[in-house]
């Protein structure tokens, strides 16, 4: 009896070790699931701007030497646009100037970088010969690339691009956004610069200048409905088309992402240089509020678990410390 008696307890023993050994897996594989789908979260900011523009081009820089510099004016954000989409090609920083000076810490600075070759986008009412002379001092290769609008501007970064490519030029298709909003055509220029990077003839990223569009970014309020149009991505408003954007990564292009740059969507200025810094990391642009986080943008992020890093771009006046505590909350 009293071996019978010990037969199962020692059965009762064993099993007892099983059940709590599986509990105990169990507990690890959650536990490390969860680490595996925490959020890194990164800031990158200076005291304004023209700061925080040369706080990206020591983040792009650090690890690797860029031969190219492409300067912009940082207070309007048509031709900067245009200058992050070539930024971006030319896997340089965008340094942001005023009109008729170059800021204390982009002087102090960008002079100790070796670069090759500047281009400096935007014509003298947007950035001064006088600039222009200074930056030519410190970098002997500079060239402007400027047209009499904002979209022979745009047209014109296009030149070196080919240039780069060896390629004679561009086809007669192009994608399109409103050239008086910043926002579309700053989430729609990763995604851009993602679709051109494999393919013969880079397709232009244009201010809406008629039917030969065939990609749209924003909604019909923002570019008409064109004949030639193949493809338009929108949402409701801006934050929901930088989602429909960062979305398309994968449907049209068969690209996954795991990290989205977000940026300031109610101001443009610390925003400016989000484009290149996101094509750089094979990053989506993603949009919020200052001081809460998009709802929009929280749902995206919130159902897709292999995003593994988030870089905000700016200080807190423009993305507040309680959007970052409320990314932190999300995993």
């Amino acid at each position: 009896m009293r071996n019978k008696n010990n037969i199962a307890i020692l059965l009762l023993l064993i099993f007892s070790f099983f059940i709590t050994g599986e509990t105990n897996a169990e507990t690890r594989d959650n536990h490390n699931s969860s680490i595996n789908k925490s959020i890194n979260i990164t800031r990158i900011s200076g005291s304004d701007r023209y700061d925080t523009s040369y706080k990206i081009q020591e983040f792009l820089t650090k690890d690797k030497f860029s031969y190219y510099a492409v300067f912009a004016s940082g207070e309007g954000f048509s031709d900067a646009l245009s200058a992050g989409i070539l930024a971006g090609e030319f896997e340089a920083p965008l340094i942001l100037v005023r009109k008729d000076s170059i800021p204390k810490v982009i002087s102090d600075n960008y002079s100790r970088i070796l670069f090759g070759r500047s281009y400096l986008v935007g014509g003298t009412n947007s950035v001064s010969k006088k600039v222009e002379d200074e930056i030519y001092k410190k970098i002997s290769v500079t060239i402007r690339l400027a047209g009499k609008n904002r979209l022979d501007t745009a047209l014109s970064i296009y030149g070196p691009i080919l240039e780069k490519r060896k390629e004679l030029t561009l086809g007669d298709a192009y994608s399109s956004y409103n050239g008086y909003v910043y926002a579309d055509a700053l989430t729609a220029m990763p995604y851009m610069y993602q679709l051109n990077k494999s393919t013969m003839g880079p397709l232009p990223l244009l201010p809406y200048a008629g039917e030969g569009t065939s990609i749209v970014f924003g909604g019909y309020n923002s570019v008409p409905k064109l004949e030639n149009e193949t493809t338009r991505i929108y949402g409701a408003d801006r934050y929901k088309t930088a989602v429909e954007i960062a979305k398309a990564f994968k449907s049209n292009l068969n690209k996954d992402i795991d990290t989205i740059v977000l940026a300031s969507g109610e101001d443009y200025p610390d925003a400016l240089c989000a484009g290149p810094l996101a094509s750089s990391k094979n990053a989506a642009i993603l949009l919020t509020n200052s001081k809460t986080l998009n709802e929009d943008t929280r749902e995206y992020i919130k159902s897709n678990t292999n995003i593994k890093n988030i870089i905000i771009v700016g200080g807190e006046k423009s993305i507040s410390s309680s959007v970052e505590d409320e990314l932190k909350a999300l995993r």
